[in-house]
């Protein structure tokens, strides 16, 4: 009976020391990672969008929550605006991207889902600032590509601002 004892306490501290490994790992993380100062959700490479407001750089997680802080100039007058071309990565101007809105992919809510079961029923969220999703390209072909593997529809930027300016 007391090796029983001894191998379940062994079991129990090992499954505390690696549960706290892994959820320092995940705080550790986050603390580096950029953060969009209008969502709060952290600042990912594919999907980054970029405003430079009076020389200052500000990094927003997506396009569409970069555009609704152009539109509302949450940080002062624009000077010019950079998007992250999903599928390369690489930088391009905004004005230049063609942007895919909504179709099945949500990379900034992802984990979010928009119904959520608690103990006194159904949460539904009504309104998320990221949502729907706006995906840049650098070309209208790669967009269209897009487009038909995940849908949603295409926009220039000039319809994607008109979009965020609707919600």
């Amino acid at each position: 009976m007391k090796t029983r004892d001894i191998v379940i306490t062994l079991v129990a501290l090992v499954a505390i020391g690696v549960t706290s490994f892994f959820a320092y790992r995940y705080e550790q993380r986050r603390e580096t990672a950029d953060t969009c100062p209008f969502c709060d959700r952290m600042v990912h490479s594919s999907t980054a969008y970029r405003l430079t407001v009076d020389g200052h750089e500000v990094a927003a997680c997506c396009p569409r929550c970069g555009m609704r802080a152009q539109v509302n100039r949450e940080q002062g007058k624009l000077d010019h605006a950079r998007a992250t071309d999903v599928t390369t990565g690489k930088s391009i101007a905004a004005e230049s991207a063609t942007y895919v809105e909504g179709g099945d992919v949500q990379y900034c809510t992802h984990r979010n889902q928009p119904v959520a079961r608690e103990p006194n029923g159904v949460s539904i969220r009504e309104y998320d600032r990221c949502l729907p999703t706006l995906a840049a390209f650098k070309t209208p072909q790669e967009a269209e590509v897009y487009q038909h593997q995940h849908g949603g529809r295409v926009l220039t930027y000039e319809q994607a601002l008109a979009s965020v300016r609707e919600q």
